[in-house]
Parts: C-alpha cells; structure tokens; sequence
C-alpha cells in the first residue's frame, strides 16, 4: 500500500463519545473532513448523529458516515442496511453525504473467516443495491489477516493502521482510500481524545472524487414543498413521531415507510 504524506488531507472521526465539538475550532485546526458514526446493528442511532452532522456542515467541514455491524449471517444484512438508509434520511439521505457510506467491520459475530465475509459482501452488495452506490469498508490490519479473503478487494478501504511504517498490502487491498492512524489524536474544539485520519490525496483530489457535482447557489432558498405534502409532513410528526428535522422534499424509501408505518401501528394499537 502506499505511504502517508503531508501533503494529504487531514480529518477525524467521531461518535457520541467525543461529546459537545465545537467546529468552528476543528475546521480551524486544519481538519477538512469527519466521518460520523450513525447507526449499529437494527436499533441504535448515535445520539449525537444529526448534532455532529449540522454542526460540521455549518463549519465547511466535509461530512461521511458510518455503521457499526452487528450483523452474524448474510440474512442479516438486509436490516442492517434499511435501518442506516433509514437514519441517513434523518439528515437529508445518503445522497446528502460529501463522503462515502462506510460498514465498520471490526466484530466476530458472524463467526468464521468464511461467514465474516460472506456476511459483509452481502452487506456491500445490499447497500449497493439499494443506493446504487459502493460503500467503504474500516477495519484493521489483524481483522483482514484472521478473516477477510481478496474477495472484498474491489470494497475501497478505510484502513487503521497505528504504525510509522508504510503497510503491505492485505488481502484484496494494495491501497488504502482514508487511513486511521491514530486513536489519542488531540484537536481544538474536542475534550480528549479523538481519531485522525488521512485522504490518500490533497483537499482538492477529495472533493474532486466525491463532493457533489452540483452545490446550491449560496443564499438561493430551496424550492417550497407542495402544500399537501407539508401538511403530511405536520401530520406525521404529530401522530407518528417522526423527528421534525425529517423534510417534505425528502425522497421516501420503502424501509423509512415501513419506520413510520410501524411507529404509527404501535402508537395507536390496543394494549
């Protein structure tokens, strides 16, 4: 794989673990991008998930996101898959992302080296699928020695890798997209702690690759939603439980419909 440089740009990752950021301070630190962590297995959403990605939106950072699986066999996947699409809605869907859609991929619950990847290329494949687009893969080096085969190598890689030196290839993998390279990094805006991570080029080679082709003219208000669908909107906050940070504009899935069919059946069923 190939070697760091000080000319690649600069980012960090985070959970709810980081607490309150200020991001104004991480841009000013020189940091260009966050990877923010969303949704684990089929029924966690990191409560700090749509607070960290506005605020790293207001302060110009560039901003992915990522699920923690849980998942112990391929019929898992599907879930898995629906439930982060679900939560991405919350911030305006994977389309709304700068940066890729990650799996983190670092637990054994599905087992064998044959089952793990198994398990995660049927997660890709589902993602894919659904999104039309390829997700990330993070994990670390021993995790792809004891269960990973080539077989993943077309999954671009998010590698942690704590080490001086530069990494041999592994697996499927000659090179790496982002690096992990420290968990004890120290920057302005966040108390303790956090991860730092490399682009494997400059600030202008990321955006290239993947912020949208298309940006709203600044200052150029979105377009008004049909009133009918406002009012839906309305209703379905009031009566579902939908969060209000959810858009009459936003595009509806099967699995968020599915989210807010249940939540209506379950507030107004009989005990």
């Amino acid at each position: 794989m190939q070697a760091r440089s000080t000319a690649h740009a600069q980012g960090i990752d985070v959970s709810h673990w980081q607490g309150t950021i200020d991001w104004t301070k991480v841009k000013a630190s020189g940091k260009s991008f966050v990877f923010i962590k969303a949704t684990e297995g089929t029924s966690y959403t990191d409560p700090q998930f749509v607070t960290y990605v506005k605020g790293a939106r207001a302060a110009g950072l560039l901003v992915g996101a990522y699920h923690f699986t849980r998942a112990s066999k391929p019929a898992d996947v599907a879930a898995e898959v629906a439930y982060f699409l679900t939560t991405l809605n919350l911030i305006g869907g994977v389309a709304s992302l700068d940066l890729p859609a990650v799996l983190d991929a670092e637990t054994k619950e599905a087992g064998t080296p044959v089952n793990i990847t198994a398990t995660i290329r049927a997660w890709v494949d589902e993602f894919k699928r659904r999104t039309g687009k390829l997700p990330f893969l993070y994990t670390y080096p021993s995790f792809i020695d004891a269960y990973l085969n080539a077989s993943l190598g077309d999954v671009p890689l998010w590698y942690a890798y704590y080490s001086s030196t530069v990494p041999a290839n592994k697996a499927g993998w000659n090179a790496w997209e982002f690096m992990q390279y420290s968990s004890e990094g120290s920057v302005n805006g966040i108390s303790g702690s956090v991860d730092m991570n490399e682009y494997r080029g400059t600030l202008a080679d990321l955006k290239n690759a993947y912020q949208k082709a298309t940006t709203p003219i600044p200052n150029d208000p979105p377009a008004p939603a049909l009133q009918w669908k406002e009012s839906g909107r309305q209703w379905l906050i009031e009566h579902a439980g939908i969060s209000p940070d959810w858009k009459a504009s936003d595009v509806i899935d099967i699995g968020t419909l599915g989210a807010i069919l249940s939540k209506y059946m379950d507030k107004n069923s009989t005990p």
